[in-house]
């Protein structure tokens, strides 16, 4: 998922008000931290004492079996608010400053530190998932990865093979629209990726696959899928993608 980096550098900042951390942890999910140490559940409401200079840790959102983690809550007093990745918080910058060191003696004041999960849908592609993850798919014997961004863009990689091109979501985010398949700027090379199912378990979709350059359309894709090749038109290709970060 993507890394903020604002966390870092405001820090301090929100830390100003206390010394006590309060994780609430809704349906979807857990926290914990890459040390370690904390490990908040799902329904849990944990609370974290701060009264040292050598508090640092890197919280995290881990989403359950269907869900991902969209970012943490903004509020007031929320740490790392409108974030999507993981959340830095420390207290080494307090040394030297008379009042944020007075502050490590105020337990009354609380901060929030809410993860935000979003259940996957399971009767199509989910786009904020599709624009922040690296999907792994195995064609023709090739493993090939691809990335979408959230302006429209995406990449492949096979091996030392590299190539760009646009993509959409159509017919209610069913159907991906996959142009300028190779490095050019020919916009005839066509495919499309019909959705089929998601596997929340495992973390994968299955799709079925045309790039038939006779197929224009995202209804004809889907009904290529639903009936096989008519005529002209060449079979479609069952394909798994795997969700890899």
């Amino acid at each position: 998922m993507k890394q903020s980096i604002l966390i870092v550098i405001t820090l301090s900042t929100l830390l100003l008000g206390g010394c006590k951390i309060r994780i609430e942890v809704p349906e979807g999910g857990r926290v914990t931290t890459e040390s370690g140490s904390y490990d908040c559940e799902t329904g849990a409401v944990c609370e974290i004492d701060v009264v040292d200079l050598f508090f640092d840790e890197t919280f995290r959102g881990e989403p359950a079996t269907g869900y991902r983690f969209d970012s943490w809550l903004k509020r007031q007093r929320g740490l790392c608010g409108g974030s999507d990745g993981s959340c830095r918080l420390f207290t080494s910058g307090f040394e030297g400053n008379d009042i944020l060191m007075g502050f490590l003696e105020r337990q009354e004041e609380v901060f929030f530190l809410v993860p935000q999960f979003v259940q996957i849908p399971t009767d199509a592609f989910d786009p904020a998932l599709i624009q922040s993850t690296a999907f792994l798919v195995r064609e023709s014997g090739l493993s090939v990865t691809y990335r979408f961004s959230e302006n429209g863009n995406y990449s492949k990689r096979a091996g030392p093979l590299f190539a760009t091109g646009k993509y959409t979501f159509e017919l209610n985010d069913t159907v991906i629209n996959y142009t300028q398949l190779a490095d050019t700027d020919r916009n005839d090379l066509t495919g499309y990726a019909v959705f089929e199912s998601f596997d929340a378990e495992n973390g994968l979709y299955r799709v079925c696959y045309t790039d038939d350059q006779d197929v224009r359309s995202a209804s004809t894709a889907v009904d290529i899928c639903a009936n096989g090749g008519r005529g002209n038109l060449s079979e479609p290709t069952r394909l798994r993608f795997v969700i890899q970060e």
